[in-house]
């Protein structure tokens, strides 16, 4: 059995990942999003396997408040910016093990510990529109998820395929 392209992979696991644990239902965006509603928080891990890479969640501090609060049940005021920093953490961590548990599933991976980017580098997230492939990743953009964004890019240092297909005679 052919395990799915790491796009494919990507998307199952982000909806899967906000729908069970974060009770969001989540679609992809097409359209550019207004300055206001771009990434201002993201974090960020590293991954070891084969092939090794990173795994990069951006989004809106209106989505980052709100993805928090409905994953920790409380109201967005009540909670600190440490508490939504961390919450996002482990939604990039929730994501990337999925992930790579769909890609390559018969590798061991070691998660390196999610961590907040500050300032410009949340900034600085590619924005394109939609889902795009790259030649060695992913990314997904989802729009509306609490009047804001997410963004979701995995970079891999070279081709993620399956177990069977890499050692195939």
């Amino acid at each position: 059995m052919r395990e799915p392209s790491i796009q494919t992979a990507l998307r199952e696991s982000v909806v899967e990942v906000l729908e069970k644990m974060f009770f969001i239902s989540a679609f992809e965006e097409s359209v550019q999003q207004p300055e206001s509603l771009r990434p201002c928080l993201a974090a960020q891990l590293e991954f070891t396997g084969d092939p090794p890479g990173s795994l990069t969640l951006a989004t809106s501090c209106n989505a980052a408040r709100s993805i928090a609060a409905d994953f920790l049940g409380e109201v967005p005021e009540a909670l600190s910016v440490r508490q939504v920093e961390e919450v996002i953490c482990e939604l990039a961590n929730m994501i990337c093990g999925a992930v790579l548990s769909r890609v390559e599933s018969r590798i061991l991976f070691r998660l390196g510990s999610p961590r907040i980017l500050r300032d410009d580098a949340a900034r600085a997230q590619p924005g394109g529109a939609g889902a795009e492939s790259t030649p060695a990743g992913a990314m997904m953009r989802l729009g509306e998820i609490h009047d804001g964004t997410l963004l979701v890019t995995v970079h891999t240092e070279g081709e993620a395929c399956s177990v069977s297909e890499k050692y195939a005679f």
